[in-house]
């Protein structure tokens, strides 16, 4: 089976409250694995799974976080941390120090900042080989989801889902619905659910598992729900790494 360099986990301590709709979800749709956090007490065993990330720390708004000040000048430098590239996003108060390695001003067009982070995460080999970020893997169930074929329902289990198609297994044969139309697909996350329409595109045999591609018919708005689903999808994800790591 060919292995899928996934690229680097990418993360946004403090973002602006507008940031997300003009730069997060953005870098997110170009196919960044973005990740946005407000405590450092969360972010920190994150970065111990996870030492070669790329990490923005808003520096307006930290004040409030008691453990920033140790945070920023003694766990940064840690030996575990020698590989993470850390940089700087402010509009009025610029904190610096020597394991900083840029300074991004806010106080310009969201197209000049947005420009500035493209260009650290692609110089940072952040992005991975597939063109856009996927939630799950052929290993893992993360759902059963429910849809209709050919005037019958079948209940199945999601393995991964990216923007353009989902995978999924079951323990009877499906072959059949190869090429067959499906509607009334619902995925959940938390409290978030979707309903997708498309086509079953193929099956293939992967780890003694067979998996049936789902490939979806969207329009611009369809669009951005699946990437907010998959966003979300993440972000519970890595919460869940939190609680486990914590």
């Amino acid at each position: 089976m060919q292995a899928f360099n996934s690229g680097k986990k990418v993360f946004f301590l403090y973002p602006p409250q507008n940031f997300f709709k003009t730069i997060i979800k953005r870098i997110f749709k170009d196919g960044f694995e973005i990740y946005k956090l407000n405590s450092t007490e969360n972010l920190l065993p994150l970065l111990q799974k996870f030492p070669d990330s790329v990490l923005f720390i808003n520096t307006d708004y930290p004040y409030k976080d008691f453990n920033f000040t140790s945070f920023n000048d003694l766990d940064l430098h840690k030996k575990e941390y020698e590989n993470l590239m850390v940089y700087s996003f402010f509009m009025e108060k610029v904190s610096y120090g020597d394991k900083i390695l840029d300074y991004i001003s806010l106080d310009r067009s969201d197209e000049e900042v947005y420009t500035d982070i493209y260009k650290i995460l692609t110089e940072a080999q952040s992005h991975g080989k597939r063109e856009f970020v996927r939630y799950g893997n052929y290993n893992e169930i993360l759902s059963s989801i429910l849809f209709n074929c050919n005037s019958d329902t079948y209940s199945t289990n999601m393995h991964d889902i990216s923007p353009k198609a989902l995978s999924f297994s079951t323990d009877e044969d499906l072959d059949k619905l190869v090429g067959s139309s499906f509607s009334n697909m619902r995925l959940k996350v938390g409290a978030y659910e979707i309903n997708v329409k498309g086509v079953i595109g193929s099956s293939r045999m992967i780890a003694d598992k067979k998996l049936y591609i789902a490939n979806f018919e969207t329009d611009e708005d369809k669009k951005e729900e699946i990437f907010d689903f998959i966003f979300t999808s993440l972000e519970k994800g890595m919460d869940e790494i939190i609680q486990s790591l914590s």
